[in-house]
């Protein structure tokens, strides 16, 4: 993250600026376990600020949005194009019965088209996935209940469905559909083994500029039971190998995935789900998008707001389900070259009371080590074990390599003006990706510092292997707090 501020201060962050309540950092992590940002860096995080650039990392494009000057975001009324009844009758022209009927005509109708085109959708449960393609005019998804839990679209798939059977499922709802929608379905449809975690999101957008207020996008997978049910994943539970996996399997069930779609603005949204609720994709490896999530309610348990592209989180709630031992906010993987990742601001990070948040070990966040097989940060108990950087990331017992892409996603996140709940571990809110010894590991990366000195301990030279230049100076700063209050 640059400002293009001068930097003095960010020393302090590697020497002992921390929050009054955090205690001696865990042995493993960086110097700081809970860095804080400079009042002079701090007071410059705003929306202006963040949400002001797009594009490739290292090179983007300034182009200023202010979406709290948006129409959605002042409670203006619409005039709707189209309208979507789950108790109506549809004519197919302008009054449909599923919110996917209605956004396939918006498509077909607005081709060539310019100008953004309103759909209203009515109070009612809305049991269908619906997948928002990139077109020529802007959609605007908007609900007219009391409140967005009035207005709920949702699905109940999760990431080890087979292919066949969500096509079986819920194929007939894309027969008729827009070819930009059912190219979208296909992508799914026509995967391998599983449809994996970027198949299972009930709401799917890719189109720039797209808006959404006052709704529930929800993924209702194992939502009626919770999603601490114990199941082993390919290998033995049981197994103590350090490739194995060992811990129980809680499938990937999204409830939003924004793919590629810039300026992407939700206003009163809930989003509901267990583990990763809210998928920020980029559409392009390096390249970023923007969204702007404003007085909404997102919830889930392990990784559930995770992706790539920048996005802020403003005057909301973002509530950690304690039905399993272990939660992680966020799972961020941006490049390290992007200036922002996720900034969370004057945002209240809430528990839902259970005995595992209650015991206050939940952690704010980890960075998603995307696309790892092999880890080259710390020994594996594997006899010849070794992972180098090579062309692709792959890990064949014993000797795996990973590609530079997979190493300069190194996750941002910032957390400013908001309140931390006791759910949330007060000396060391950030978390390892995984446990040292396994194939996933990753320590924490609180600067672009610990990313350049972590990639030499591992025999990797950022200039001779990477080709980059000198490291960032001063340095950027990936994970940090900045005048919050711990509940």
């Amino acid at each position: 993250m640059k400002l293009g501020l001068t930097f003095a201060a960010v020393a302090l962050l590697m020497t002992g600026c921390q929050a009054p309540a955090t205690r001696a950092p865990v042995a493993g992590t960086a110097a700081v376990a809970r860095p804080q940002l400079p009042a002079a860096i701090g007071k410059k995080i705003s929306i202006a600020e963040v949400l002001k650039t797009t594009g490739r990392a290292g090179s983007e494009v300034t182009d200023p949005w202010d979406p709290l000057a948006d129409p959605l975001a002042q409670g203006a009324a619409f005039q709707a194009d189209y309208v979507v009844d789950v108790a109506g009758r549809a004519d197919g022209h302008r009054t449909f019965t599923s919110v996917q009927a209605a956004v396939s005509r918006a498509v077909a109708d607005g081709a060539g088209a310019s100008g953004r085109v309103y759909i209203l959708v009515k109070p009612g449960t809305y049991r269908e996935l619906v997948y928002v393609p990139a077109s020529s005019r802007p959609i605007t998804l908007y609900g007219e209940g009391r409140s967005a839990a009035d207005t709920v679209i949702t699905a109940g798939l999760d990431a080890a469905v087979a292919p066949a059977d969500y096509a079986r499922q819920y194929g007939p709802q894309f027969a008729a559909a827009d070819p930009s929608i059912q190219a979208m379905h296909a992508l799914v449809r026509e995967r391998s083994g599983n449809i994996s975690t970027s198949g299972s999101m009930t709401v799917w957008v890719r189109n720039h500029g797209f808006q959404a207020r006052n709704l529930t996008f929800e993924n209702s997978y194992n939502k009626a039971t919770g999603n601490a049910r114990e199941e082993c994943g390919e290998r033995a539970c049981g197994s103590n190998a350090p490739d194995a996996q060992i811990n129980r399997v809680h499938h990937q069930a999204v409830a939003l995935t924004v793919e590629g779609a810039d300026k992407a603005q939700f206003e009163n949204v809930r989003l509901i789900g267990f583990q990763d609720t809210l998928y920020l994709k980029s559409a392009e490896t390096r390249v970023t998008a923007r969204s702007f999530f404003h007085r909404s309610y997102i919830e889930g348990d392990v990784d559930f707001i995770f992706g790539d592209t920048t996005a802020y989180f403003y005057r909301s709630e973002v509530r950690s389900l304690g039905d399993r031992s272990m939660s992680y906010v966020g799972a961020p993987n941006t490049n390290w070259k992007t200036k922002f990742g996720f900034v969370f601001d004057t945002v209240h990070f809430t528990h839902d009371g259970s005995p595992n948040a209650l015991a206050g070990k939940f952690y704010l966040a980890r960075q998603w080590f995307h696309n790892s097989r092999c880890s080259p940060y710390a020994p594996v108990a594997v006899e010849g074990y070794r992972c180098v950087l090579g062309g692709e990331s792959v890990y064949r017992k014993p000797h795996g390599t990973i590609t530079p892409t997979v190493l300069e996603t190194v996750g941002k996140m910032l957390v400013v003006n908001s309140t931390i709940g006791r759910h949330i571990d007060r000396a060391r809110p950030w978390s390892d990706w995984n446990r040292p010894g396994t194939l996933a590991y990753r320590p924490a990366q609180f600067t672009s510092d610990d990313f350049w000195s972590n990639l030499r301990r591992a025999g990797i030279d950022p200039v001779r292997d990477l080709g980059y230049g000198a490291a960032p100076a001063p340095a950027d700063i990936y994970l940090a707090e900045f005048n919050n209050a711990d509940e």
